[in-house]
């Protein structure tokens, strides 16, 4: 879990380290041409995958250990994602061709395409089966310092766009296809006309709804705001986007490398299944809650420190998408730690589904009006409808004990940054001295609230590093 969300961490980080340099190098406008297109091939990457990452995650994991059988399974979805990607080209091809808003975004949309079949024979479902996060971190710092070296070298005025593109592009690719060549370590990927398509068809696409729904909630806002508004509207909402998605991105690094394990605890000790489903939650709540509240408080410092004044409009949405991080992620939760695991995809289906079209709808309806601050809002309530859903049905299904006393002791640390951001606000006026104090002091005022109200994940982690400590110290 540390691993995985270390990864989470870095796939936020450089991104956040480029931004400022590209949102003062391509300007508002360009930066909203960029994000439009790759808005919209997010949905020919999602029309490949099918749903198939976490299929293959949840029922690949309870076979892993017959080598023979797993093979198998692997080149059955390797098979049916190489098809899926087919068809995801010959769909952006029609598009491009019949939708005349497309033909000024052709080059960037046509270098972004690339990473369509680089996700397919990446097989990054592979590795997240057997738990191989030391490879993928390792993976990713090495290829993010490529991508960030390669940046600032070859992008440096607003005609290298599409220079930028390729470069996301490759590190992105080079990573997908370092995994296709080392997949031969857990099984060798081949095509296979034995797909047992019944078997697999059903649950795949079921999980692909649920991945559309998701998507819809990433991306159609800047999509939609795209098609009705303008790029520089996008590139408004694209930057408090950014700093919602960085967040989420780490936050749901504990639920994503939670899912094999809970799968296996379910096929061998369903007893111990509640137990550790309650500890991935409190540890969500520890870790969200004050990130929620350190951003309303620094919503302000935190735009203008990864852009410009140019930018400061960005604050209103991060507001909004602030309070949908909640949502967000509780939904994640109980749809894919509780309800996935237990194979209730169809209940989650219908929630996502339901709620994607809210979204689009009411995205539809307030845009034209609030502009970016409509997506936003759209993303709050849709938000909020799939987590009402899936806690209720969830609860049938698995029980968490304690969440209510730890929650407390959350919100009261929770008070604690409140009070040292609003109280170096005020009294401290240079930007970076406030921005650096204001995170650094309320994150120790926040832990130590919560070791002296006796927050036991916090106690649980400390715990664990000490016993490795001195396993390394007995080993020496």
């Amino acid at each position: 879990m540390i691993l995985n969300a270390i990864n989470g961490a870095l796939n936020v980080l450089f991104p956040l380290i480029t931004f400022p340099f590209i949102s003062n190098i391509f300007g508002v406008d360009l930066l909203g041409k960029y994000q439009f297109s790759s808005s919209f091939i997010s949905y020919f990457l999602l029309i490949a995958s099918l749903g198939i990452s976490t299929y293959a995650i949840r029922e690949g994991a309870r076979i892993r250990d017959n080598k023979d059988q797993f093979s198998k399974f692997a080149n059955q979805m390797f098979t049916i994602n190489m098809g899926a990607t087919l068809l995801s080209y010959c769909l952006l091809a029609i598009c491009m061709v019949a939708i005349p808003k497309l033909y000024s975004y052709t080059g960037i949309l046509l270098i972004l395409s690339i990473n369509i079949l680089l996700q397919t024979i990446g097989v990054e479902w592979l590795y997240s089966i057997y738990e191989d996060y030391f490879y993928i971190t390792i993976r990713g710092i090495v290829f993010h310092i490529l991508s960030l070296v390669a940046l600032f070298v070859f992008v440096r005025t607003p005609n290298d766009i599409y220079i930028y593109s390729i470069i996301s592009v490759v590190a992105s690719g080079g990573r997908y296809l370092l995994n296709f060549f080392r997949a031969r370590k857990y099984c060798k990927l081949r095509f296979t006309k034995d797909l047992n398509i019944k078997e697999h068809w059903k649950p795949i696409m079921l999980l692909f709804g649920m991945q559309i729904a998701t998507t819809i909630f990433v991306s159609s806002d800047t999509t939609i705001l795209g098609f009705m508004v303008n790029d520089y509207v996008v590139g408004i909402y694209s930057t408090s986007t950014k700093i919602y998605s960085a967040v989420k991105t780490v936050l749901s690094a504990i639920l994503v490398a939670s899912i094999p394990r809970l799968s296996a605890t379910l096929a061998n000790d369903n007893s111990r299944f509640n137990d550790t489903l309650t500890d991935i939650y409190k540890t969500l709540l520890t870790f969200l809650i004050p990130a929620i509240v350190g951003i309303i408080f620094m919503r302000n410092e935190i735009v203008l420190l990864i852009s410009n004044v140019d930018y400061i409009e960005a604050t209103e949405s991060l507001f909004i998408l602030s309070i949908a991080l909640f949502f967000c992620l509780g939904a994640w939760f109980w749809g894919q730690c509780v309800l996935v695991p237990m194979r209730k995809e169809s209940f989650v289906f219908k929630v996502t589904l339901i709620s994607a079209v809210i979204n689009i709808v009411l995205n539809l309806i307030l845009i034209p009006f609030w502009k970016e601050k409509a997506a936003a809002l759209t993303t709050v309530i849709s938000e909020a409808v799939a987590f009402f859903m899936q806690w209720y049905e969830g609860r049938k299904y698995a029980k968490t004990f304690g969440i209510i006393k730890i929650t407390i002791k959350i919100i009261a640390g929770c008070l604690g940054i409140c009070l040292t951001c609003l109280l170096i606000q005020k009294y401290i006026n240079h930007f970076y001295l406030k921005t650096i104090l204001c995170c650094l002091i309320s994150i120790v005022v926040y832990m130590l609230i919560e070791f002296i109200l006796k927050n036991s994940v916090l106690y649980d982690i400390v715990k664990k590093i000490r016993r490795r400590r001195n396993g390394k110290a007995t080993d020496v």
